[in-house]
């Protein structure tokens, strides 16, 4: 079974936790169609 995203897939509905306290739905909470998600772990 392949679960990494192929060209053209739809990015499936993310709800993120944000430092703030608040959340980030992606993809609804973008503007824009295109979008690149990174993560970044900051303590090794």
């Amino acid at each position: 079974m392949n679960d990494k995203l192929q060209q053209g897939d739809r990015l499936p509905e993310l709800a993120l936790n944000l430092i703030d306290g608040g959340t980030l739905s992606l993809p609804g909470d973008m503007s824009s169609r295109y979008l690149a998600v990174l993560f970044y772990r900051g303590v090794w």
